[in-house]
């Protein structure tokens, strides 16, 4: 319908509704009045941004179709009902919108879907009440998914760049594709993503059915639940290319021996996986299976536990920083490091940036998963990034985090203090946790550790901005360094 009047009842006395014959009636589809819109010149015609500093909204309501190219430029999109991207018709997310689902609503994409958010700065899909969301088939807390449904591939290549997709949930029985679906579609990327608490019959994560061939790297997906099969990824009659992604934790709950299938579940498919972490995916088929008929052809360079049939794929614990907390960065002896390959088939390439902002490739090597190993030494201290005890969470974190350190390696002292830098070794604050004894902290598997809340603010008690962050502990002699990332 873009180009066609709506036929709209008085819009210069701010009446938006339809009159009787409208081509519009009976769509759903969206109006936007003046006061919600701001027109560029430096946008191709006809685009409008539904813009915070203009309207001085800090959220709106979106439903229906989608009839005009469109930017999202606000704090938050409240989706109000299931919204349809038209075919021909490109909408647009800015970093840091939040994308809140009010109730069981789908996203459907038959135009094209940029959904770029940045290092430190993503885009975040969710549920308006997670905490009503259950490992179930009740639609309550949760969404139901981005799907291209036979999209066309006219409409050029969509995007999900740096965006946490998290309470998505696809409650029809035997569904597939719990927060993406994709059917006969292939130009999607899918990049630097964080997947968590999604759930369907088969590929809570997604489902891609007929001739779907997405590019998915760098993603972590983890803490995912299906109940028959294919916890992160479900695929039938597909040749999805998953690299550098790292999935774990995440469950098949159907409890039957003898019930085939996998964390990665193919049917009729030829999906290449190159440079993955596959590992502590709990399903029950005869032992666990991570991957179910994948090609060792296509399947090189991974970490899958219980191993698989492939060159270079080992079958070692990836050995993460901190999975209790979900933090799967790769500790400085992990055997995922610099055991990637680059010799990348045609079509598949790696971005700049790992999930965390760290560069990707590091000379002539890449590592294994989505983040790539990394230390820093700051100009002022010459200190490296460590890996031992030192810990903060939750990481990453809004509005603020505790930092956790151990008192089992630090004896005899009666000052300390942390200090906060951010990513190009400028000093933000300094912390005194003004403590005199050592403490249990409760839920962190450890005693005699110290703890201090950072509440995200500088020295002068402003809030900082999104992006990785050090924190610097020093207690006399003893030094260590860590990072963590402030999302907004």
């Amino acid at each position: 319908m873009v180009g066609i009047d709506p036929q709209l009842t008085d819009p210069e006395n701010g009446d938006y509704s339809l009159l009787p014959g409208s081509p519009a009636t009976g769509y759903g589809c969206q109006i936007f009045p003046p006061d919600m819109l701001y027109k560029s010149d430096d946008l191709p015609e006809p685009t409008f941004i539904q813009y915070n500093n203009y309207s001085s909204r800090s959220s709106i309501e979106v439903s229906g179709c989608i009839t005009i190219n469109t930017i999202w430029d606000v704090d938050t999109v409240k989706v109000v009902d299931d919204v349809l991207i038209e075919n021909g018709v490109t909408v647009t997310i800015t970093p840091g919108t939040k994308i809140e689902f009010q109730d069981y609503y789908t996203l459907f994409v038959q135009g094209q879907l940029l959904a770029c958010g940045e290092p430190g700065n993503f885009i975040h899909f969710t549920s308006a009440q997670p905490e009503l969301f259950s490992i179930d088939h009740s639609p309550l807390g949760s969404w139901n998914s981005i799907r291209f449904d036979d999209t066309s591939s006219l409409n050029g290549t969509s995007k999900l760049e740096y965006c946490i997709i998290e309470y998505a949930k696809e409650i029809e029985e035997n569904g597939v594709g719990g927060a993406i679906y994709i059917y006969n579609f292939s130009d999607l990327e899918i990049t630097n993503c964080i997947f968590q608490n999604n759930f369907a019959d088969y590929g809570a994560v997604m489902g891609l059915e007929y001739r779907s061939a997405p590019i998915i790297t760098n993603n972590l997906m983890f803490d995912n639940y299906a109940f028959l099969g294919g916890s992160p990824i479900y695929c039938t009659y597909s040749y999805p290319r998953l690299l550098n992604n790292t999935m774990v934790n995440n469950t098949v709950l159907n409890e039957d021996l003898f019930f085939n299938t996998g964390t990665i579940h193919t049917f009729l498919s030829k999906p290449q996986i190159i440079n993955n972490i596959v590992w502590d995916n709990l399903n029950y088929y005869l032992g666990g299976t991570q991957l179910l008929e994948c090609k060792g052809f296509y399947t090189i360079y991974n970490n899958i536990e219980s191993g698989h049939e492939g060159e270079g794929n080992i079958d070692s614990d990836p050995l993460f920083i901190n999975s209790a907390g979900n933090e799967f960065m790769l500790r400085s002896d992990s055997p995922c490091i610099n055991t990637g390959t680059l010799d990348l088939p045609f079509g598949m390439e790696l971005p700049d940036y790992d999930l965390s902002g760290n560069p990707r490739i590091t000379g002539d090597h890449v590592d294994m998963g989505a983040y790539e190993y990394f230390t820093t030494e700051f100009t002022n201290n010459q200190l490296s990034v460590t890996n031992d005890r030192l810990t903060n969470y939750p990481n990453p974190f809004n509005p603020s985090t505790t930092i956790y350190f151990p008192t089992t390696e630090i004896t005899g002292f009666t000052e300390m203090k942390i200090e906060i830098y951010n990513i190009k070794g400028q000093q933000v604050k300094t912390l005194f946790p003004n403590l005199c004894h050592p403490e249990p902290v409760e839920g962190r598997g450890a005693n005699n550790q110290y703890s201090v809340t950072w509440d995200g603010k500088d020295a002068n008690g402003d809030k900082v901005s999104s992006g990785i962050y050090f924190y610097k502990l020093e207690v006399g002699d003893y030094k260590k360094i860590k990072k963590m990332m402030l999302l907004k």
